[in-house]
C-alpha cells in the first residue's frame, strides 16, 4: 500500500502537498539561498562541466545552467569559487600523476629513438626533447633552492624582529 503524503490547507481551503519549490513553503523549509537559488547537485554539475568543456558557455549548457548564473557563481560565490578551486587542483595532480607513471615508458622510448639509424630526424627529435627535459629540470631545481633559500631568510628575519 502506498505510503500517503501529508497535505497542507492553504488559506483558500485547497490541498496541497509540502513541497520545497513551493513558493508557499516558509524560508526555513526551502533551500537555503532564496529565491533562485540552486541545489548543491546542480553546483556539483556545473562544477563537472567546467572542468570538461572549453568555455563556460559549454560548462553552463551541459550542467542546465543559465550562463549569467554560472559567470556570477565563478565571480562572486566565494564558496562555488573555492570547491570549483579544489577541484582544478584535484584534476590536475590527477593529471601530474599520470604524467608521472608514464615518465619511465617514455624515457625508455626516447632512449630507443636515440639509437634509431634508420631516420635521423627521429634521433634528432629525441635528442631535442631529453636535452629539453634535462634544461626543465634543472630550471626547476634551481627555482625550487631559491625558494627555499628566500624561506629561510624570511623566517630569521621574522625570529630577528621578535627577539628585539
Amino acid at each position: 500500500m502506498a505510503k500517503k503524503q501529508a497535505t497542507h490547507t492553504n488559506s483558500g481551503g485547497s490541498r496541497r502537498r509540502p513541497d520545497s519549490r513551493s513558493p508557499h513553503v516558509s524560508a526555513d523549509v526551502r533551500e537555503k539561498g532564496g529565491h533562485g537559488a540552486k541545489s548543491e547537485a546542480v553546483r556539483e554539475r556545473a562544477i563537472v562541466a567546467l572542468l570538461s568543456e572549453k568555455t563556460v558557455t559549454d560548462a553552463a549548457a551541459k550542467a542546465g545552467v543559465n550562463e549569467k548564473t554560472l559567470r556570477r557563481w565563478l565571480s562572486e560565490d566565494a564558496a562555488f569559487e573555492s570547491v570549483y578551486a579544489e577541484a582544478r587542483q584535484a584534476a590536475f595532480q590527477a593529471g601530474m600523476s599520470r604524467v608521472q607513471a608514464l615518465t619511465g615508458k617514455a624515457i625508455d622510448t626516447l632512449d630507443e629513438l636515440l639509437d634509431a639509424t634508420k631516420y635521423p630526424n627521429v634521433r634528432l627529435g629525441a635528442a631535442r626533447t631529453v636535452a629539453e627535459l634535462g634544461i626543465h629540470q634543472h630550471d626547476a631545481e634551481t627555482i625550487l633552492m631559491r625558494l627555499d633559500e628566500l624561506g629561510a631568510a624570511q623566517q630569521r628575519s621574522r625570529q630577528g624582529k621578535t627577539s628585539c
